[in-house]
């Protein structure tokens, strides 16, 4: 089976946790040093390795504090204890994040419970239609998913 291109992220010079914390199924990619402004949660390898490697380093030039959190597996984290999976991601994180998911705004219910966090979440059914098909830089740009439309995204979120 043939395989796309992919980047292979430097976990340790992005300043993320390593792989093997894909295992609790959610884990912080970047948990605020001070106040965080917000929470982002991804959900898909094309639009978490667009935030990482072109988004995250804008909003750190601008000095923007936020919360960023993976989903790795649902599944995996339905197995952690209660108490772990609350240390992990918090009531009050899901009632103020915003999404960016490569699947279906559902998917990102139990991650992002609040009215506005879900208006302003972005996914490929958005603009009411299936993307297209092709080069996945270009599905990503049809979609607003790549890293100019996510960077927009999470600026309106911010308000």
């Amino acid at each position: 089976m043939t395989r796309p291109a992919e980047i292979v992220l430097d976990r340790a010079k992005l300043g993320l946790p390593p792989a093997s914390a894909a295992a609790k199924g959610v884990y912080a990619f970047r948990r605020a040093k001070g106040t965080a402004r917000g929470t982002i949660v991804l959900q898909g390898n094309a639009v978490g390795t667009t935030f990482v490697t072109e988004v995250l380093p804008e909003l750190d030039k601008n000095g923007i504090e936020l919360n960023v959190f993976y989903v790795a597996s649902a599944e995996l984290f339905d197995l952690l204890p209660e108490d772990e999976k609350k240390s992990i991601f918090t009531e009050a994180m899901a009632q103020q994040a915003m999404g960016i998911t490569e699947f279906t705004l559902p998917t990102l219910y139990r991650w992002v419970c609040s009215e506005r966090g879900r208006q302003h979440s972005m996914y490929p059914f958005k603009e009411g239609h299936f993307l297209g098909s092709g080069q996945g830089a270009r599905v990503l740009e049809e979609g607003h998913l790549d890293a100019k439309g996510q960077l927009a995204a999470i600026m309106r979120y911010l308000g």
